[in-house]
């Protein structure tokens, strides 16, 4: 296996086309973790700047609360940044102690090499995404589905491709249960965060 790391356009492309093999390419690298944790966090830096700027930018409509509370709570990016970390570090811990509860045989470090890779995929096939939607505005509901079938999907081969997993369906199941779980948590971190930030009282 090659342990040439390629661009992360080329990177892109090989996992929408194979994301298991990718991944075990991936894995194959054996990256030290202290570079795998600066992939990490750089991810979430960007991914962080990418969507708080993009909601700063996109016009707010005053009628609709939420919209208003999205855009009060972007405006403050600390917590939205905490928020994400928090998310990425549990992610990578769930994914490696998960698996092995159910006989998986992946380590931490690939677990983090997956989820840096995982973050920053999304996000470059996101911004590609709201290129295209800018340009064909119909075709934003059908990528938004798109993005969010792609995240499972290429999530389930990756933690197939760390745990030696054979059944993807299987893994999808625990990721949901997992996602759902992560989510509440996460939320109620958020919120209280905010609350410290904002003021007020946390809404999870």
């Amino acid at each position: 296996m090659s342990t040439e790391i390629p661009s992360i356009p080329v990177l892109v492309w090989q996992t929408l086309r194979a994301p298991r093999r990718t991944a075990e390419r991936i894995l194959g690298l054996r990256l030290p973790p202290n570079v795998l944790w600066e992939a990490l966090f750089l991810g979430v830096v960007i991914t962080v700047i990418a969507v708080v700027g993009l909601m700063l930018a996109a016009p707010a409509d005053p009628t609709d609360p939420a919209t208003m509370a999205l855009q009060e709570m972007y405006a403050q990016p600390i917590p939205v940044a905490i928020g994400q970390t928090l998310s990425a570090v549990i992610t990578v811990f769930a994914i490696t102690w998960i698996g092995r509860f159910f006989g998986g045989t992946g380590t931490l470090e690939g677990a983090l090499a997956l989820v840096a890779w995982h973050q920053i995929f999304l996000l470059s096939v996101a911004l590609a995404g709201i290129l295209a939607g800018l340009i064909f505005p119909p075709i934003l509901s059908l990528l938004l589905i798109a993005m969010i079938v792609l995240y499972f999907y290429v999530l389930t081969q990756f933690i197939c491709a760390l745990h030696g997993f054979a059944n993807p369906v299987a893994v999808f199941g625990m990721i949901l249960v997992s996602f759902f779980a992560l989510l509440l948590a996460v939320s109620v971190l958020t919120g209280i965060l905010a609350a410290i930030f904002l003021g007020g009282t946390p809404h999870v």
